[in-house]
C-alpha cells in the first residue's frame, strides 16, 4: 500500500513539474529584438552574366546576307543598394524618409508597409548651401509629418540647382534586358511600366534606352540607434510580428533622392551605330549643365523613329510622351523646360535593415537574348575548308587543336584530344585514333591539347610541337611521324618570362620560319583570351595581347575566345585559321579579299 502511495505521489510531482515548465515556456514573452531577428538578414546580392545558349542563323537584311548570332544570357544584378531603388510612381504614399517597409516586398513597384505607430525622428537634407534650417524634427514619423518637415527645409533653401545631370544609355534587345537596366524586377514590377513604356511590336526596331537623371537633393532620416527610436511606446512586439516573420525582415527608408528624371526608349529601323551617334551628339552636352538644351536635328535622320519618354519631376505637365520625326520639337521642349528646387519629385530611395542598419540590396535575375549580326563573307568559305561544314562536328564533335601538313593539308584534332581528321581540298578523312599520328602511344596519358607545325606548310619535312591537355608540358612529333619521348614543362620554353606558365597554353599557331632555322609561333592562353608571339631562337616571348586585338581587331566570334589555330601560306601570302573555344566554328584572317588589308571572313560552321 505504501509503495503504491509513493508511486502516486511521484506521479503527481512529475505532472506538476511538466505543467509548470509548460507554463513557463508559454509565458516567455516575445520582444522587439526577437521579432526583428526572426525576419532574418538579407543575403548579399550578386552581379554576374553567364552565357547559357548560343544559336546562329542567316538573315537577309536590305537584300544582303548577314550571319547572326543570338546569345542567351542568364544575368544577376543587385537592385537597390547604395544607388537606391528606382521609383516610377512619384506619388507613392509609402515612399518617404523613415517609412517602415516589409522586406519581402522590395521588388514590387510599390512596397508593402509596416503599419504601426511610430516614434519621432529628424529629417535633414544633403545640400550645404547656407540654409540654416537644413534639418527638422518630428514628434511622430508619418507621411504627413515628414511632408511638413521637408517643406520647412525646402522653403528655407536657396532656389539654385546643382549641375549634376547623369546621362546613361545602352542598347536593349528585349524587355527583360530593359528591366535589368532600369533596376526593376521583370516578374513583379516591370508590368507596371511596360503598359506605356514597352516595346513597339509593329516593326523591326533597334532600341536604345536613355536615362537623364538630375538629382536636386537627398532627404535623410537619422539612423535609429534603438527600437525606441522607431516605435511608439504603445506598440507591442505582437503588433510588429503581424508584419515581420521569417523571410520578411523589417526595413526602413533612410534616404530619398528628389529631382527630375527622364527615361527615353528610342526605337528606329536605322542601325545601332547610327542611333548611338545621334544620341551622343544630342545629349552628351547635358552632363555639366543645370538645364537640358538639345536640338532634334540629329534624331531626324533616323528611319521609322519612335521615342517614348517617361518624365518625372521638373515642370513637366505629362509623365508620358511618344514622339516621332514629325514632332521632335515636343521632345526638345519637354527637356528644355526650366525647373526649380521645389519641383523635385522622389526618383530613388535607399533602404536599410532594422536588424543591423545595413543598406539593403535585392537580387534581380533574368534571362535575355542579344543578337549580333555581321555581313556574311563574300563567296562563303574557301574551297580549302568549305567541306568542313556539318562534317567535322558529326565526326569528332569539335576542334580543340589543329596544325598544317604540307600545302593545304590540315590535321583537325578533337576537343578531347583523342582522335583526328585529315583534311585535303574537298576531302575529309577519319577519324583516326590520336596514337596513329606518331605510330604508337603518346608520351603522356590523355590527348593533344594544342599543336603547331614549327616550319609551316611550305616545308615537306617538319617537326610538330604538341601540348598535353593541360597545356603545361610539351614534346614533338618528329618529321618521321614518331613521338619524341623528351617531355618538358612549358617553363622551359624560355629563360625569361613564360607568360602562360601558371594556367597553361591552349593553342599554338604557326607564324614564321627562316631557312636558317629560327621560327616563330603564337601561343594562346588556356582561356583563349590572350596571346603572345614566341621566338625559338633566341627563346623569348613578346608582350601579351588581348585576343580581340588579333589582326587589328574584329574577331568575329560571339564569345571572343580562341581554342585552336593554324598559320599557313598560300603562295607567298599567309593566312590564319582560328577556331573558337567551343570548337564548333572557325574564321580566317589575312588579306582575304586581296586588298592588301588584314581582314576576317567567317565565322563558318564546322
Amino acid at each position: 500500500m505504501k509503495a503504491q502511495l509513493k508511486k502516486l505521489i511521484f506521479l503527481f510531482i512529475s505532472i506538476g513539474i511538466i505543467i509548470s515548465c509548460s507554463k513557463k515556456e508559454e509565458e516567455t514573452p516575445i520582444t522587439f529584438d526577437s521579432v526583428i531577428k526572426s525576419g532574418g538578414s538579407f543575403t548579399p546580392a550578386e552581379k554576374s552574366e553567364e552565357v547559357v545558349d548560343e544559336t546562329n542563323s542567316t538573315e537577309t537584311i536590305d537584300g544582303e546576307e548577314w550571319n547572326c548570332t543570338t546569345t542567351t544570357y542568364n544575368a544577376l544584378e543587385p537592385g537597390g543598394g547604395n544607388k537606391g531603388f528606382p521609383l516610377f510612381n512619384p506619388n507613392a504614399s509609402v515612399i518617404y524618409p523613415g517609412s517602415l517597409l516589409q522586406g519581402n516586398s522590395l521588388k514590387q513597384s510599390t512596397p508593402n508597409v509596416i503599419a504601426v505607430d511610430r516614434a519621432g525622428g529628424t529629417i535633414s537634407y544633403d545640400l550645404v548651401n547656407g540654409n540654416l534650417a537644413s534639418s527638422f524634427p518630428v514628434d511622430e514619423v508619418s507621411k504627413s509629418s515628414i511632408s511638413v518637415a521637408m517643406n520647412n527645409i525646402i522653403a528655407n533653401s536657396p532656389p539654385d540647382l546643382p549641375s549634376n545631370f547623369v546621362f546613361n544609355y545602352s542598347q536593349v534587345q528585349s524587355e527583360q534586358a530593359m528591366a535589368l537596366q532600369l533596376g526593376v524586377d521583370f516578374e513583379s514590377a516591370f508590368a507596371d511600366i511596360s503598359a506605356d513604356f514597352g516595346f513597339s511590336q509593329n516593326s523591326s526596331y533597334n532600341r536604345i534606352l536613355v536615362e537623364l537623371n538630375q538629382s536636386f537633393y537627398t532627404m535623410s532620416f537619422d539612423i535609429p540607434t534603438s527600437n525606441a527610436d522607431l516605435f511608439a511606446p504603445s506598440v507591442t512586439p505582437d503588433d510588429l510580428a503581424k508584419y515581420v516573420q521569417e523571410g520578411n525582415p523589417a526595413t526602413y527608408i533612410s534616404d530619398v533622392t528628389y529631382g527630375r528624371i527622364y527615361y527615353m526608349l528610342i526605337e528606329s529601323s536605322s542601325t545601332y551605330t547610327e542611333m548611338e551617334a545621334s544620341v551622343q551628339a544630342s545629349l552628351n552636352g547635358v552632363v555639366n549643365s543645370a538645364n537640358i538644351d538639345i536640338s532634334g536635328n540629329t534624331f531626324s535622320s533616323l528611319e521609322n523613329l519612335k521615342i517614348k519618354v517617361m518624365a518625372f519631376g521638373g515642370e513637366a505637365t505629362t509623365s508620358l510622351l511618344t514622339v516621332g520625326v514629325s514632332d521632335l520639337n515636343d521632345l526638345v521642349g519637354l527637356l528644355a523646360q526650366s525647373t526649380t528646387i521645389s519641383t523635385g519629385v522622389p526618383i530613388s530611395y535607399v533602404v536599410r535593415s532594422v536588424y543591423d542598419n545595413q543598406i539593403v540590396s535585392v537580387q534581380l535575375a533574368t534571362e535575355y537574348d542579344v543578337t549580333n549580326c555581321e555581313p556574311a563573307p563574300v563567296g562563303g568559305a574557301p574551297a580549302y575548308t568549305a567541306h568542313w561544314e556539318g562534317n567535322v562536328i558529326s565526326k569528332i564533335g569539335g576542334v580543340g587543336a589543329a596544325f598544317s601538313r604540307y600545302g593545304t593539308e590540315f590535321v583537325l584534332i578533337s576537343l578531347d584530344g583523342t582522335q583526328y581528321l585529315v583534311s585535303k581540298v574537298g576531302e575529309l578523312d577519319g577519324p583516326y585514333p590520336i596514337e596513329t599520328l606518331g605510330g604508337g602511344p603518346l608520351p603522356w596519358s590523355g590527348g593533344i591539347g594544342a599543336a603547331c607545325r614549327i616550319d609551316g606548310n611550305n616545308e615537306m619535312d617538319s617537326w610538330t610541337m604538341i601540348m598535353d591537355m593541360t597545356g603545361t608540358q610539351y614534346t614533338y612529333l618528329r618529321s618521321d611521324s614518331t613521338w619524341s619521348t623528351q617531355v618538358q614543362p612549358i617553363s622551359n620554353l624560355a629563360t625569361g618570362n613564360v607568360p602562360f606558365a601558371l594556367n597553361g597554353i591552349g593553342a599554338l599557331i604557326f607564324n614564321y620560319h627562316e631557312s636558317s632555322g629560327p621560327s616563330r609561333r603564337y601561343m594562346v592562353n588556356k582561356d583563349g583570351t590572350l596571346f603572345s608571339l614566341y621566338y625559338n631562337n633566341p627563346n623569348s616571348f613578346d608582350p601579351v595581347y588581348d585576343i580581340t586585338d588579333w589582326a587589328g581587331g574584329g574577331l568575329p566570334f560571339a564569345v571572343k575566345k580562341v581554342g585552336a589555330g593554324i598559320g599557313f601560306y598560300i603562295g607567298n601570302k599567309k593566312y590564319y585559321l582560328l577556331f573558337n573555344l567551343s570548337g564548333d566554328k572557325y574564321c580566317i584572317s589575312g588579306d582575304v579579299f586581296g586588298t592588301g588589308t588584314n581582314e576576317f571572313i567567317g565565322p563558318f560552321d564546322l
